[in-house]
């Protein structure tokens, strides 16, 4: 049986550090899978600086990592905004970002789905047509580049539930566009996680794992909040899940809560490799 690999996310480390110094001390735990958040001053995507890229792909291939993806803080940018220079601003990031993946042999770029408007949901509809278009010109952009998308559930965004991503990819013909489902993304908006991951279940290449408290947003340590890992592990193993699985957590100490959520997983009955 194949095992799904276990991995980290570098989101943690964001302000504390640079993106080589996060994956150096993630290697030297012993991760073999890292996913790299690209935003200043962890790593600025809009910066192009060969010395930086070289130094990060050999620590990349020295440890023998890989990288899964690149994502953009969800705070810069808007993919569905009604203003177009916002949407061209946006797209122009993500086409950024594709570039330094593709420079550094990222295997995709993820990608969100912009905002939904909070307090006037009618507004969402003609949203939606600012983001069908913008991420049609990055899909365009990463099939060139060879750094393909992975869609992510996202609180904030137009396609937050795991029925509103199946409903987008099929309509607009992405299905079979790989999927990220981040359970405490989905907590957010009241989704029960189990549920969630059985909707995306044959488009499901990465977990994000974290935990928070019932109806907020948070990336806290595992065992800290209410999401049922024994209940999202169960079905994992069930279900023969061999992707990837990356740990989230927005913490003081991240490695450190990396490093405890993972044995507080296994102890849930989540069995996985570092190996990727």
């Amino acid at each position: 049986m194949t095992l799904p690999v276990l991995g980290a996310h570098t989101f943690g480390f964001a302000w504390d550090c640079a993106a080589d110094a996060a994956i150096e001390r993630l290697a030297s735990a012993g991760y073999r899978t890292v996913q790299l958040m690209a935003t200043p001053p962890h790593f600025d995507p809009w910066r192009e600086d060969a010395a930086r890229t070289r130094r990060i792909r050999a620590a990349l291939e020295g440890h023998g990592l890989s990288l899964l993806a690149l994502d953009l803080a969800s705070s810069d940018i808007n993919l569905a905004s009604p203003a177009p220079h916002v949407v061209d601003f946006a797209v122009d990031a993500y086409s950024a970002a594709i570039d330094r993946a593709a420079e550094l042999g990222a295997r995709w770029i993820c990608v969100r789905s912009g905002r939904r408007h909070a307090l006037l949901a009618k507004a969402n509809d003609r949203l939606m047509v600012s983001f069908r278009d913008a991420f049609a010109r990055i899909h365009d952009k990463a099939e060139r580049a060879g750094v393909p998308i992975i869609l992510e559930n996202h609180p904030q965004g137009l396609l937050a539930s795991a029925a509103d991503i199946v409903r987008f990819l099929d309509v607009e013909g992405y299905a079979g566009m790989p999927v990220i489902y981040d359970v405490a993304n989905a907590v957010a908006i009241g989704e029960d996680p189990v549920e969630g991951l059985k909707a995306l279940w044959p488009r499901l290449r990465i977990v994000h794992l974290s935990d928070s408290p019932k109806a907020q947003w948070r990336h806290d340590p595992i065992g800290s909040g209410e999401i049922d890992f024994a209940a999202i592990a169960t079905l994992l193993r069930q279900r023969g899940y061999d992707g990837r699985i990356v740990l989230e957590i927005l913490s003081d100490q991240p490695l450190k809560d990396i490093d405890e959520g993972a044995a507080i997983l296994e102890r849930q009955g989540l069995v996985f490799s570092l190996a990727g």
